[in-house]
């Protein structure tokens, strides 16, 4: 009786520290956003439940991050359009990139083909290059100007934006996106190191290792030195650059923010 008593108390307590570790992991680690399991596709994110500098948060089901929408099967379009709602997608992919591999449509969702070039360089230490291009080339920044108008305009359901693999120009887009809705700089490089996460873990061919260049925190950190060099400050940036007004800041914040 004794000893089942020790082995019931010493039971409970190896529970106890597993839960008390658990909370303080949580309470630690900055919600990310969902990974949504599609058949064709590795790095598709709903950004919900990401939290803000002043502790709202964003809705759930209203903002969507990815790799490439190609030959979705019919139950991930269905899902798409039906589970999450898509009523707009955003392809920042180039013109050659979509005609080698278009985007399966979603019904009743509005594609926005924004072509942004692809880095062709090959190479990690090209790459800080190449996001420092992505945020002060004059067409790369009027793409970026356009993907907000789109969000400023889309009342209901969701956007979904991707390039490729989800990783580059969607990264510096969500970076925008991130920053203009007032999430900390720490949310937002997690945010976008997690795609080495959700590539690397794919059993899909375009997604085997020596296809893709995986992220880096300097390569953001590259784009975030450009945007200081350029106008001073990320705030300055999305007003100067992206034309977003005090109104229209506070306009995205009412639309994609809740508590």
């Amino acid at each position: 009786m004794t000893i089942t008593l020790k082995k019931l108390w010493l039971a409970l307590g190896v529970g106890l520290v597993a839960l008390t570790a658990s909370c303080a992991s949580s309470a630690k680690t900055p919600n990310l956003g969902t990974h949504i399991k599609l058949t064709r596709t590795a790095n598709t994110r709903d950004l919900g439940g990401i939290k803000t500098k002043n502790g709202l948060h964003i809705r759930q089901g209203r903002l969507f991050r990815s790799d490439a929408l190609t030959n979705l099967t019919h139950h991930d379009r269905l899902d798409l359009q039906k589970k999450h709602d898509v009523k707009a997608v955003i392809d920042f992919r180039s013109k050659p990139e979509i005609k080698q591999r278009p985007d399966s449509r979603i019904s009743g969702a509005r594609l926005h083909q924004l072509n942004i070039l692809s880095n062709l360089s090959s190479g990690r230490n090209r790459m800080p290059q190449y996001y420092r291009q992505l945020v002060t080339d004059k067409q790369d920044i009027r793409a970026y100007r356009s993907m907000f108008k789109i969000l400023l305009q889309q009342k209901q359901g969701a956007v979904l934006y991707h390039c490729t693999y989800g990783k580059d120009r969607t990264g510096i887009a969500t970076m925008l996106i991130l920053s203009s809705l007032g999430v900390p700089k720490t949310t937002i490089m997690k945010n976008y190191l997690a795609s080495n996460r959700y590539l690397s873990a794919s059993k899909l061919p375009q997604y085997k290792k020596g296809h893709w260049t995986p992220v880096r925190s300097a390569y953001l950190n590259a784009a975030y030195s450009a945007i200081d060099q350029r106008s001073g400050s990320m705030k300055q940036y999305l007003n100067s650059e992206m034309h977003l007004s005090t109104t229209d800041i506070q306009k995205l914040r009412t639309r994609y923010l809740t508590k």
